[in-house]
């Protein structure tokens, strides 16, 4: 079980370096819950960049790696190397764990969570760290940025490292961890290339609503990858201020990609001087800035409707009633005409068939 636990600890150190191009991540997300629950004892989850990559729970005790690219999930093998440094994680996690238990007193169920992970730019590393918080508060933390080395810990809790034990872990990082996070960022990055590395142009819109006293203009970009974007909403040319705005933050799509909307909201006034706005988008996959434009016309088509929907079926409703009692009174009348006409025909053959009828008085 700790051998495919730590197997993906041992890569939330790799930082991705892709062929050494751009600035790629790889982080872990480590849980473990002490005390009796319906959660497994851990849970780790593998983030290459934003996508995830692999998983485990110690209760199915064994890594998996999440397909990309139409691959079948499979058993994440992260080597030798990598089951060790898992290995040394989760005991440290269960070390620290029970040490705060002692000190803060803490019963029950106990939550410790442990971020960790690595970064490379341009190929070249940039720094590696862990985070680790109990029940939701902040513990302890390491950064190594290769010139500095920074070990830190909440304010009401006694750090648990002397000097000789910084210059130890120094050591280790610097000789162990960061250069095995290197070796497995690039082999994480080789195998995942295709989802890492590829680029989505975005579809760039701007929408109108309608709303009382005036209209909400609204920029949108949606289904892009990767997820940083400059999205700025012009009006006549100009960038509107960002004060002015609503929205703005890079969102999940559910399918793999982004989306961002930024919306705008403008008064009767503003419509009536019918200025043109401009929805412009830059994005690594865009040789040019993207944009569309919309110019405002105040009309009644800007406005909000008075008719709502329930009142719009009553009137539909009435006119087929109306056009319905017009055809019947239409009918009914060619009926009564009919009579009229079939009654002199009557009267006429009356008329004809009686020779008193047809004497003119002397």
């Amino acid at each position: 079980m700790l051998v495919f636990q730590l197997m993906f600890v041992s890569l939330f150190l790799l930082q991705t370096t892709s062929s050494g191009l751009g600035r790629h991540s790889l982080m872990v997300l480590i849980s473990h819950i002490s005390g009796s629950t319906v959660f497994p004892e851990f849970n780790m989850v593998l983030m290459l960049d934003d996508i995830q990559v692999g998983y485990y729970d110690s209760t199915m005790d064994r890594a998996m790696r999440v397909g990309g690219g139409g691959e079948k999930e499979g058993e994440l093998d992260v080597g030798q190397d990598g089951t060790s440094v898992l290995q040394v994680i989760i005991f440290n996690m269960r070390e620290r764990l029970n040490w705060a238990k002692q000190n803060f007193n803490l019963t029950g169920v106990v939550v410790y969570q442990r971020l960790v992970g690595c970064e490379v730019l341009e190929g070249q590393p940039v720094f590696s760290m862990f985070r680790g918080a109990t029940n939701g508060q902040d513990f302890e933390s390491m950064m190594y940025n290769m010139t500095h080395f920074t070990v830190a810990g909440s304010n009401s809790w006694e750090m648990w490292l002397d000097v000789v034990k910084r210059t130890v872990i120094q050591t280790l990082y610097s000789n162990f961890y960061l250069p095995f996070c290197v070796r497995s960022l690039q082999t994480l990055l080789d195998r995942e290339k295709n989802l890492v590395m590829r680029r989505v142009r975005p579809r760039v819109r701007v929408l109108t609503k309608q709303v009382v006293g005036g209209a909400r203009v609204t920029c949108l970009a949606t289904d892009f990858y990767p997820r940083h974007i400059n999205l700025t909403l012009l009006r006549d040319g100009r960038p509107v201020d960002e004060d002015e705005l609503t929205g703005g933050s890079v969102l999940p799509n559910g399918n793999g990609l982004y989306q961002v909307r930024k919306t705008l909201t403008v008064d009767d006034e503003e419509l009536r001087r019918k200025h043109s706005y401009t929805c412009a988008a830059s994005h690594l996959s865009l040789d040019n800035r993207m944009e569309v434009s919309w110019r405002a016309e105040f009309s009644r088509s800007h406005r909000v409707p008075v008719v709502s929907v329930p009142v719009s079926v009553l009137l539909l409703v009435l006119l087929l009633m109306v056009l319905w009692w017009r055809r019947r009174r239409a009918r009914s009348d060619g009926v009564a005409m009919e009579t009229q006409e079939e009654e002199a025909e009557d009267q006429d053959r009356a008329a004809a068939a009686d020779p008193a009828t047809c004497e003119s008085p002397e």
